[in-house]
């Protein structure tokens, strides 16, 4: 059984490419909060990056409404910006928030380690 260290050690292991789709999760998620106003960009954010489809979690449907109005404008502001991965299409999903926070913060602490 080979170790943690040994399967991180391969750039083309399976934990490394996961950690590598964490880190771009997170960064994806700054952009995207970045590009929205105070009361959305605190009631949804990226979930995956599938393909050139960007997923996006909000807590409900009315957020997931304002949010998929925006979405043309979003699309036509990101291929502007270079730091951001082609997007052709963003699915919009309604998943209530947890009591505590949204993964996405737990996420970042273990990939700030």
């Amino acid at each position: 059984m080979k170790s943690f260290s040994q399967l991180m050690a391969r750039p083309t292991g399976i934990l490394c490419r996961l950690l590598q789709h964490c880190q771009t999760i997170k960064q994806l998620n700054k952009i995207f909060r970045i590009s929205l106003s105070a009361p959305l960009s605190q009631h949804c954010y990226v979930a995956n990056l599938r393909d050139k489809t960007l997923v996006i979690h909000t807590d409900t449907s009315l957020w997931a409404t304002r949010l998929r109005y925006m979405i043309p404008e979003l699309l036509c502001k990101w291929q502007q910006d270079m730091s951001m991965p082609t997007i052709d299409q963003v699915e919009v999903r309604v998943r209530p928030a947890l009591e505590s926070k949204h993964c996405p913060q737990a996420v970042n602490t273990v990939i700030d380690k």
